[in-house]
């Protein structure tokens, strides 16, 4: 594989990553709350929460393996790409790590004890989180920009589109709705991705390493890939079925 080969994979484990990832980080900044028929919002109770985080469920692990596997290919192929986006935007990154881990850990946390004071806490902690990873992630785009002004507005529509993007997938699984909202959501949320990969593209393989460690990572790559590919598999045939009451919550 080639520095552009490489750069072709990037950019599509990281599209991956928003699509699967950005519905949990939607749905869980609007746990709290929900649009009712008559357009206003209502709060939610905690089965209702349960239900919501159980349709996005399937997609949390498997999201994660394509995040990890573009860390993988940024780190080892790009280093200088990376150096110079986590020199430009530390800060941001460190919001997006510290937000991804508090994250997940409301997600498993919430329901480990009983008590509604434990949940309702995780909870808050849930949405904060949520909605902390989303424009972070977005202001982390805008830094590879080199804009101060396009990591604003990337880190705003981030927040705005994940939270539609979360609201049609568990509409989806509840079956409220078709899948065409969360076709259209899916694109609006990947689009940035390609965008910054786009603009990008020059300085990213620029800065690719050797055609030797390319080749021996490539190695690497034709073990990981598929199965990453079956995870994604599996994760989708968990998320196209509808949610129903015999299915196990664990959130």
């Amino acid at each position: 594989m080639n520095a552009a080969a490489w750069g072709v994979l990037l950019t599509v484990l990281l599209v991956g990553w928003v699509v699967l990832d950005g519905a949990v980080q939607g749905a869980g900044a609007t746990l709290l709350q929900e649009r009712g028929p008559d357009g206003k919002e209502r709060r939610r109770d905690p089965a209702q929460r349960r239900v919501v985080l159980g349709a996005v469920g399937p997609v949390l692990l498997p999201g994660e393996v394509w995040l990890v596997a573009a860390l993988g290919v940024l780190i080892g192929v790009f280093p200088h790409a990376e150096a110079r986006l986590l020199g430009a935007g530390y800060p941001v990154a460190l919001v997006l790590v510290g937000s991804w881990a508090l994250r997940d850990a409301a997600i498993w946390l919430r329901s480990r004890r009983p008590g509604n004071v434990w949940r309702d806490v995780w909870d808050v902690v849930l949405v904060v989180a949520s909605i902390a990873l989303a424009g972070s992630w977005g202001a982390l785009l805008g830094v590879a920009w080199g804009s101060g002004l396009a990591a604003l507005a990337l880190g705003i529509a981030a927040v705005v589109v994940t939270r539609l993007h979360g609201d049609a997938l568990v509409a989806w699984r509840l079956r409220r709705t078709g899948p065409l909202p969360v076709a259209v959501t899916s694109v609006m949320i990947a689009a940035p991705v390609v965008g910054t990969a786009i603009a990008a593209w020059p300085r990213l393989v620029g800065g690719a390493v050797s055609e030797e460690t390319m080749a021996a990572l490539g190695i690497v790559a034709l073990v990981v890939l598929p199965l990453v590919l079956v995870l994604q598999v599996a994760a989708w045939w968990l998320v196209s079925r509808p949610l129903d009451r015999r299915d196990t919550l664990f959130f």
